[in-house]
């Protein structure tokens, strides 16, 4: 396999692993969104 194939395939993985890491982010962000809710309700209760 030559190098240039070689540093597609990282690059291609690389990509993959950052378009993970925005969504685990954006995942993230929802969780503390509806914790943020849950405890504005605890609190007018």
């Amino acid at each position: 396999m030559s190098r240039s194939a070689i540093s597609y395939q990282l690059s291609a993985i690389s990509y993959q692993l950052s378009a993970i890491s925005y969504q685990l982010s954006a995942i993230s962000y929802q969780l503390s969104a509806i914790s943020y809710q849950l405890s504005a309700i605890s609190y007018q209760l």
